[in-house]
């Protein structure tokens, strides 16, 4: 009897905790880049589980796409995460250091492993990411899981995003307009106000160039 209980205690502690909620961390990319990460569940036994995932918290500099390839890797669930960042030159927020995803699945299973390449339009990584034994990917083969954050880059969707995202961290060549698309918006300069007009040349009165400023009393 002993035995046994002492084998189910090593059994608990070397297998890891299953759970049907978990929080994976994504490191953002550099400004007019992209990051592509792969969140991998191992199905062991049974029926892959229903995969929900959402924003664990705001990412206002950053757009977030997440799609399911059709197609899943044997005894495993994977879903594409593509990292826009747009955010303007000019913007003082702070770019996103990393984006926090919270996962919901239907059933529990272990904690999935993440694996990301940053910056993938800059450089190809080396050795390439995990995601990219799926091979190339058209828009048809994901299914949309989840977009969030800032606009998307114009003219590319949820699937269409991780798509390019993929072919630049694999190497492959990526689309010029998504290039385009992807580099940080421009904020146009503040409009100078019109001049003053004078009144009456008879009156004889001067346009100020600028008004000076006003200091209001602080409330005692």
């Amino acid at each position: 009897m002993r035995r046994a209980v002492l084998a189910a205690l090593v059994v608990l502690v070397a297998v890891p905790a299953s759970a049907a909620a978990h929080r994976v961390g994504v490191t953002a990319p550099a400004r007019g880049d992209v990051t592509l990460a792969q969140i991998r569940y191992a199905v062991p036994h049974g029926p892959r589980p229903t995969l929900r995932l959402s924003l664990a918290r705001p990412a206002p500099t950053d757009y977030v796409a997440v799609a399911l390839p059709r197609r899943q890797p044997a005894h495993a669930l994977v879903a594409l995460v593509a990292v826009v960042n747009r955010a303007a030159r000019t913007v003082f927020v702070p770019d996103t250091a990393q984006i926090v995803l919270r996962t919901r699945l239907s059933r529990p299973l272990t904690p999935p492993v993440t694996s990301a390449a940053a910056n993938v339009l800059r450089t190809t990584p080396a050795p390439l990411p995990p995601a990219c034994t799926l091979g190339p990917l058209a828009v048809g083969d994901l299914r949309l899981a989840l977009h969030a954050g800032a606009p998307p880059p114009r003219g590319f969707g949820v699937r269409a995003t991780i798509v390019q995202a993929l072919d630049g961290a694999c190497g492959r060549p990526v689309n010029a307009a998504f290039r385009v698309a992807v580099s940080p918006t421009q904020l146009s300069p503040p409009k100078c106000p019109p001049p003053c007009r004078p009144i009456e040349r008879a009156l004889n009165i001067m346009c100020p160039v600028a008004l000076p400023p006003v200091l209001c009393p602080r409330p005692s």
